[in-house]
């Protein structure tokens, strides 16, 4: 369950950039409203700094570039393996480590 969590809060990077590409667009077509899709694009900036600060607290090293390039980049963890020269096991293996490791803030 614990992990589930972690999931569903990392997942939340990705949606963030296409929160504000939308909100970017609401912008355009209505400038009235512009400081209100300001602070939202604010907000979803923040929540993506905190996800990349969570994963950069996990070891700083290969741990929180496996968790950057499967959430951040939205790689699966086969294509992190082939990036990282690693095999796919050994990926799962630092995967779940470093899943474990990860403390939201």
């Amino acid at each position: 369950m614990e992990n589930e969590k972690k999931k569903e809060y990392l997942d939340l990077y990705l949606l963030q950039q296409a929160k504000i590409t939308r909100l970017k667009r609401q912008m355009e077509i209505n400038p009235e409203a512009s400081e209100r899709y300001i602070m939202k694009i604010k907000n979803a900036q923040l929540l993506r700094e905190k996800i990349e600060e969570d994963i950069e607290r996990v070891d700083g090293g290969l741990l929180s570039e496996v968790l950057s390039q499967h959430y951040l980049c939205g790689r699966s963890l086969e294509q992190t393996a082939f990036a990282l020269n690693y095999s796919k096991r050994h990926i799962e293996r630092l995967y779940k480590t470093a899943m474990e490791k990860l403390t939201i803030s």
